[in-house]
């Protein structure tokens, strides 16, 4: 056995505000944390990379024009004051999923007007010919040069069916083919002279330049940025970005959830961002160790609701990870690994094309499908257990649960039993009230006396050293 611990602010351990459903500490509950809501942005960062045939390349630019068309739509329909960064893109939409005929014929015009009237049918094939890996950032640079022609094409399709308002502006100063073909051949060419780090380096410039300049421009003619404005920096300036991001993010491994610990309690940084200022507490837990001396696993009950609710799913077992700061973020090919995808749209959306031409990739997995899972679930547990190590200081131990259901939202919980609770750590500012509370509900969730009394500890500074000391308590 050992310990861990897991800081929290005295509100949501013991808030008594009905309504805010936290009361984590009289509902023996631990809420899970989502990486979109992380406060490291780089949480779960892979090194995405796309290396595929034409097949692949081709299904790529028709999946960007799928979801351009689809965000086109979804902006002509909402209201100005809705905010679109959640749902403006669907990552695993896909042609077959559209509803009516009519959206199928729409889609396949704007295909036609892309690739066949504006002349990008050869951009595929260059891309398969690149003699070395595009990572994401060449590639956000790239959609970024065609995306002005794919929006021209999707909003002439839109126009010609009057779906969108007045109002909307042209698209101006739109990239023709013979653009992206340069661009190719001089990346091709960087990376045939090995200079493949340094062009990434360049392309990750791009963007936060170009952001600039687009408020540059929209600043004098607004007084303010308005939220109209929001729905034409995602049609006309920000896809490419947000697109990359939103398949990186739901195409390869499905959503998951950490419980997060820590290997120590006496590092002030940690009570200073997690605990309230020192306000808070860490609360002690048992953990199983392994025999091998890895990380063990705890026993917890998923729950969307209080212990007593009726939407408790069952024990879950689970394994504990100590993260890794060392190892930089793993390596994972895009089209290789569409881990949650069905086998079927995956073949007929991604590797093959509407006049029949089929990748060689879909046989190499189907062939090995179970070496294909494995590798899959590696990468996963190589994504969801790497942080930089400038956060190394956390010491973090982690629990990792896959969201098989994608039930994405902060309700997300787990419950513990008390046996599993070793005791209570009170910060330097915890006030007296606070601590009586917790001493309390720790007493009334204790009353059947079958668990193991839960000691108290405070923090102290000695002039010295930071530690916890044993209160003792009658």
């Amino acid at each position: 056995m050992t310990i861990i611990y897991r800081f929290r602010p005295m509100k949501y351990l013991i808030d008594d505000d009905r309504d805010n459903d936290y009361r984590e500490l009289e509902n023996q509950e631990m809420a899970l944390s989502s990486p979109r809501y992380f406060n490291d942005p780089l949480e779960g960062y892979q090194d995405v990379f796309w290396e595929g045939d034409e097949v692949l390349w081709e299904n790529l630019l028709r999946h960007y024009l799928l979801n351009l068309h689809q965000a086109a739509i979804t902006c002509a329909l909402s209201d100005d004051e809705e905010t679109l960064d959640e749902y403006a893109i669907e990552p695993k939409l896909t042609r077959g999923d559209l509803s009516t005929d009519e959206r199928r014929q729409q889609f396949d015009s704007i295909c036609q007007s892309f690739f066949e009237a504006k002349g990008f049918e050869r951009v595929a094939s260059s891309l398969a010919s690149l003699p070395e890996p595009l990572k994401r950032n060449n590639l956000k640079h790239i959609l970024s040069v065609i995306h002005r022609s794919a929006l021209e094409s999707v909003l002439e399709r839109m126009r010609a069916s009057e779906v969108i308002p007045e109002g909307w502006p042209e698209v101006t100063n739109s990239g023709g083919s013979e653009t992206v073909e340069g661009l190719l051949d001089a990346i091709s060419a960087a990376m045939a002279d090995e200079d493949e780090e340094l062009l990434e380096s360049v392309a990750s410039l791009v963007g936060p330049l170009e952001s600039h300049i687009y408020l540059q421009q929209a600043v004098p003619g607004v007084e303010q940025f308005e939220l109209q404005h929001k729905k034409y920096n995602l049609l006309y300036h920000s896809f490419p970005d947000q697109y990359i991001r939103e398949i990186t993010n739901s195409l390869i491994h499905t959503n998951w959830h950490t419980l997060c610990f820590a290997k120590e309690c006496a590092s002030p940084p940690m009570w200073a961002t997690y605990a309230d200022e020192h306000r808070g507490a860490a609360l002690m837990f048992r953990a199983d160790r392994q025999t091998d001396g890895s990380w063990g696993k705890m026993n917890v009950n998923e729950s969307a609701g209080p212990k007593d609710s009726e939407s408790n799913s069952g024990e879950i077992t689970a394994r504990l990870y100590a993260v890794d700061y060392e190892s930089p973020p793993p390596e994972v090919d895009f089209f290789r690994f569409l881990g949650t995808l069905p086998l079927p749209k995956l073949e007929s959306a991604w590797h093959s094309t509407p006049d029949g031409r089929t990748s060689q990739m879909i046989g190499e997995i189907v062939d090995d499908l179970d070496a294909w899972r494995d590798n899959l679930w590696n990468h996963f547990r190589s994504m969801s257990t790497r942080k930089l190590s400038k956060w190394k200081y956390e010491q973090e131990i982690r629990m990792v649960l896959p969201d098989l259901l994608e039930s994405e939202g902060s309700h997300r919980k787990v419950t513990y039993d008390m046996s599993q609770l070793e005791g209570i750590v009170f910060g330097l500012r915890t006030s007296v009230e606070d601590r009586f509370e917790v001493m309390k509900i720790i007493s009334e969730n204790n009353q059947d006396g079958n668990s193991s009394p839960v000691e108290f500890y405070e923090m102290v500074y000695d002039g010295k050293d930071f530690r916890k000391v044993k209160l003792n308590v009658a």
